[in-house]
């Protein structure tokens, strides 16, 4: 009986675990977008919280604050220059913020 129990209860842990690292967040103007696929890192940053990267669509995601934007062909190495930055924002904003648009 409690073997079962046990086992009832690894069961449902691994299924909430299983739900509780699915990620979706709402991105300026397109929507949900699942976070599953991409490389995420948060940062030290004041204003950037987080920055994530799809690589096989090089398509870059931003947390500001609370809010979610995307860039699209984005290449890796500007990614990863911004996760080396010294200054998030001032790498966002002179070298990504209006440079990569989704709506040619």
């Amino acid at each position: 009986m409690m073997i079962e129990l046990h086992k009832k209860l690894l069961i449902l842990s691994l299924f909430f675990f299983a739900f509780a690292s699915a990620e979706t967040v709402v991105v300026d103007v397109k929507g949900d977008v699942d976070l599953e696929a991409f490389n995420c890192s948060k940062t030290n940053s004041v204003l950037i919280k987080r920055a994530c990267y799809k690589s096989e669509d090089a398509y870059f995601l931003v947390q500001i604050k609370d809010n979610w934007f995307q860039h699209c062909s984005v290449e890796q190495k500007i990614f990863e220059a911004l996760m080396q930055a010294r200054s998030f924002n001032r790498y966002y904003n002179e070298k990504i913020k209006g440079k990569f648009s989704c709506y040619h």
